[in-house]
C-alpha cells in the first residue's frame, strides 16, 4: 500500500516528472517507429519480386551503414544465398556512393540523370547546418525491378542505386514478424537504441540523486531537537537543491541560538528564584502561628516545588553523556521502598513484579527514578482508598504502572505529557510531573504511553529499547 501511494504522488516529485516524461517519450518512439508503420499494411498485396528488391536493398543498405560508422571496406561481400539470386538476374547492376566514395559493378545510371551530384555541391556548404534530403524511388525499368535511395542529413551523405532484378529468388514472407525486420528494425533501430539509452541515463541520474535525497532525509531524521549543533551535509549536493539545504541550515542556527537564549533564561529565572523563595519560607516561618501564616507557607511551598521542577526540566534537556550502567529492576524496588509511606497515607499499597533478574542499560539512575516515582505519585494521586497501584516488568522491558481509579478521559490522552497540561484543571500541582516522565524516557532512548486499562484505572507503560541482561 505504501508503495502504491509513492506511484500515486510520483508526479509531485522533480524526479518522478523526468521519470514520466522519459518513459513518456520512449513509448512515443516505440510507437512511432515499431508499432504505427505496421498497424495499417495489407500483407496480401506484397509480391515476391517486392520482397527481393527490398532483401537486396536491405543489402546493399545495411553496408551502407557500416561504411557511415567507420567501416573501411572496399567492396560489398554477399552472403552466400545470393549465389543463387545472381545466377537467375545476370543483369543486376548496382552503384553506391558513400560520402564520396564510389563502390558498384558499373557506371550510374540515374544518379547524374536526376542531377542529383549537383544536390550534394549544393549540401556540402550547408555541413554545420541541421538540414537533411531525401529521396526515394523504385524503379520498374525494361532492364528490371530496382530502387533509388539518397539521403544528406548529420555532415553524411550516401546514395543507393540498383536495377536488373527480373527473377524473384528468395521465398516471401507475410508476417509481420517479418515485415517488423525487414522494414522497421532496419531503418528505426538507431533512434530506439538512443532512445533507450536517454531512459537508462535518466534512470541512472534519478537512481544516485533519489539515494541522496534519502541519506539527507536521514540525516534530518537523525537530528535531536534539544542538540541542534549539526547540519545538514552541503558537499556532493546537487547544484538545484544545494539553495534549500543552505536555507535549512542557516534556520537550524538560528533556531539553536533562539533556543539556547530560551533554555539559559529558563534555567537562570527558576535558578535565581530559588534563594529568593527560601528566603521568604524562612521569614514566614517566624511569624506567629495562623490560618494565615499556614496558607502563606504552603503557597511558597507550591513555588518552589515549581522552580525545583523547572530546573530539573532544564537539567534533563541540556547535553548529557549516558554512560553509567543501571538495573531498572532495582531503581523500582528503590522508589516502592521510598514512597511506601506516602502511598500507604492514601490507602495505596504498591506491588512490584518482574519477570526479569535484572534489566541492565546505559542511563542515569537518579533521572530513572524520578521517572518511576512520578508515574507511581501519578497512579496513588488518583487511586481510591483500599486500592493497589501495580508496577510489573515483563521479559520485553515493558514497565508498567497501573492504578484502579477514574481512568483518563479520550481527549486527554494526547496532551497528557506536555508540559502545564493538568487534569482535572483544578487539580494540585502544576501539570510538570508527566513531561519530566517524558523528557526521561527519551534521555533514555525509550518511550511512554498511557491508556485505559481493561476493568477501569489508567495504566502508563516505559518501552525501553537499550541491550538489557
Amino acid at each position: 500500500m505504501m508503495r502504491f501511494k509513492t506511484l500515486l504522488n510520483l508526479h509531485r516529485s522533480i524526479f518522478g516528472q523526468m521519470l514520466i516524461l522519459s518513459v513518456l517519450f520512449i513509448l512515443g518512439s516505440i510507437y512511432y517507429f515499431a508499432i504505427q508503420p505496421v498497424v495499417n499494411i495489407d500483407f496480401s498485396k506484397s509480391t515476391p519480386q517486392d520482397y527481393t528488391v527490398e532483401k537486396v536493398r536491405q543489402q546493399l543498405r545495411g553496408f551502407i551503414d557500416q561504411q557511415l560508422n567507420g567501416g573501411n571496406a572496399t567492396e560489398i561481400q554477399f552472403p552466400e544465398e545470393f549465389s543463387v539470386f545472381f545466377q537467375q538476374n545476370p543483369q543486376f547492376h548496382y552503384y553506391l556512393r558513400v560520402n564520396g566514395h564510389n563502390y558498384s559493378n558499373g557506371d550510374s545510371l540515374f544518379y547524374y540523370t536526376l542531377k542529383l551530384d549537383q544536390v550534394d555541391q549544393a549540401n556540402q556548404p550547408l555541413t554545420d547546418t541541421p538540414l537533411c534530403s531525401y529521396y526515394m524511388q523504385q524503379l520498374n525499368e525494361p532492364s528490371g525491378a530496382g530502387f533509388i535511395q539518397y539521403s544528406f542529413c548529420n555532415k553524411q551523405s550516401f546514395y543507393l542505386e540498383f536495377t536488373g532484378i527480373n527473377v524473384p529468388v528468395f521465398e516471401e514472407q507475410t508476417t509481420v514478424w517479418d515485415y517488423y525486420q525487414r522494414m522497421v528494425w532496419s531503418g528505426s533501430r538507431s533512434v530506439l537504441i538512443n532512445s533507450l539509452g536517454v531512459f537508462v541515463i535518466t534512470a541512472l541520474i534519478l537512481f544516485f540523486n533519489f539515494r541522496l535525497m534519502r541519506k539527507l532525509a536521514n540525516v534530518a531524521y537523525s537530528f535531536d531537537p534539544k542538540k541542534l549543533d549539526q547540519k545538514l551535509p552541503e558537499k556532493g549536493m546537487p547544484a538545484e537543491v544545494l539553495p534549500l539545504v543552505q536555507a535549512v541550515n542557516e534556520m537550524i542556527a538560528r533556531v539553536d541560538a533562539t533556543q539556547q537564549q530560551h533554555n539559559f533564561f529558563l534555567s537562570t529565572a527558576a535558578h535565581e528564584m530559588r534563594t529568593p523563595l527560601t528566603v521568604l519560607r524562612t521569614r514566614l516561618e517566624l511569624l506567629d502561628d495562623g490560618e494565615i501564616k499556614d496558607k502563606l507557607i504552603d503557597d511558597v511551598r507550591r513555588l518552589i516545588s515549581l522552580v525545583n521542577q523547572l530546573l530539573r526540566l532544564m537539567r534533563i534537556g541540556g547535553p548529557k553523556s549516558l554512560e553509567q550502567e543501571i538495573d531498572v529492576v532495582q531503581c523500582c524496588q528503590r522508589v516502592l521502598r521510598e514512597r511506601g509511606s506516602y502511598a500507604q497515607e492514601s490507602g495505596v499499597t504498591l506491588t512490584f513484579s518482574s519477570d526479569l533478574d535484572a534489566l541492565v542499560l546505559l542511563g542515569d539512575e537518579g533521572l530513572l527514578e524520578v521517572a518511576i516515582a512520578n508515574l507511581v505519585d501519578n497512579a496513588v494521586s488518583f487511586s481510591v482508598p483500599d486500592s493497589q497501584v501495580l508496577l510489573h516488568l515483563n521479559s520485553q522491558g515493558e514497565l508498567t504502572v497501573r492504578d484502579f481509579g477514574p481512568g483518563i478521559p479520550t481527549d486527554k490522552l494526547k496532551a497528557l505529557f506536555e508540559p502545564f497540561a493538568k487534569f482535572p484543571p483544578n487539580r494540585n500541582g502544576h501539570g510538570l510531573g508527566l513531561a519530566i516522565v517524558k523528557a526521561i524516557t527519551q534521555l533514555h532512548q525509550a518511550d511512554v504511553t498511557a491508556k485505559n486499562a481493561e476493568g477501569g484505572g489508567a495504566e502508563f507503560t516505559i518501552q525501553f529499547h537499550a541491550p538489557r541482561t
